[in-house]
């Protein structure tokens, strides 16, 4: 059954040897969602040189916050996969009046901050019933004058992660700061360390459950973080299976790092034909 899956983050522009290209946990997310068979939302800050008529987009409820600026990455990766980027723009911070209060019953909130845009007040602003899931690269970054990026502890930790449902990050993540991951366990009822190509560990009630990526010749790791974060937030709102939901967010995730940027996220009918039962 379909649900409603809401992100709130910015669209970002990243810079690519062709120009700009769709960026952002927020379009990620919703384009997973949306071509998973879901009705996807959005909430974002862009200014105007976003261009709001991409195609890509098609399908997508969008609440587009009016911004000076849009946010704009520039990703660039080393020989071992690391990432060194820096942010050439930063749209305004969303709070929570930037809901739309028919939105608040949303099934599935996916709080994905990418520049500390996404306020801790929004976790308060959902439903009992939602199923709210966060990924913290936004609130883990900031930067200096020449905009590169770097490491910061998370500020407002104690007070979004008692309140959401499912925390989802990555070892690059914490690479700078490793033993905060402790303190997130003890925050929030569920912690899932993605790895990328060796797998994932979900924490919850005091144990921890290792889990297997896809097997699949990596292109693009960009983005494919959210498409897990997503694609495992769905799966365990319809089902309540952890085991099943990581499973579920492997097998997705493998064809988002086979393309460059969101080409590759896939359709249903693909992620069923190579699901392992």
């Amino acid at each position: 059954m379909a649900v409603t899956f809401l992100s709130v983050g910015h669209f970002c522009y990243d810079v690519s040897p062709n120009g700009y290209i769709l960026g952002g946990s927020a379009s990620y997310s919703t384009l997973t969602a949306r071509n998973l068979g879901h009705h996807a939302r959005a909430i974002t800050a862009v200014g105007a040189n976003f261009d709001r008529q991409n195609p890509l987009l098609d399908g997508i409820k969008t609440v587009y916050c009016e911004s000076s600026e849009t946010t704009i990455f520039d990703n660039q990766y080393d020989e071992k996969g690391h990432r060194q980027q820096f942010i050439l723009g930063s749209a305004r911070k969303l709070k929570g009046a930037d809901v739309p209060v028919e939105w608040r019953t949303s099934n599935i909130v996916y709080l994905c901050p990418i520049a500390n845009e996404v306020s801790a007040e929004l976790v308060h602003c959902f439903s009992k019933d939602t199923l709210i899931g966060a990924t913290p690269q936004g609130w883990l970054r900031q930067w200096d004058a020449s905009g590169r990026v770097e490491a910061k502890r998370w500020a407002t930790a104690e007070q979004i992660l008692p309140y959401i449902d499912v925390l989802i990050l990555s070892d690059e993540d914490i690479r700078a700061y490793p033993n905060e991951l402790e303190r997130y366990i003890q925050l929030a009822p569920i912690v899932v360390l993605t790895r990328g190509a060796r797998g994932a560990t979900l924490f919850q009630n005091g144990a921890q459950l290792e889990s297997t990526a896809y097997s699949v010749t990596e292109i693009d790791p960009t983005g494919a973080g959210d498409v897990f974060a997503t694609s495992f937030l769905i799966d365990y709102y319809q089902n309540r299976t952890v085991e099943r939901a990581l499973n579920f967010a492997h097998c997705v995730a493998s064809f988002a790092v086979e393309g460059i940027g969101t080409s590759c996220i896939p359709k249903l009918a693909q992620v069923l034909l190579r699901l392992k039962i």
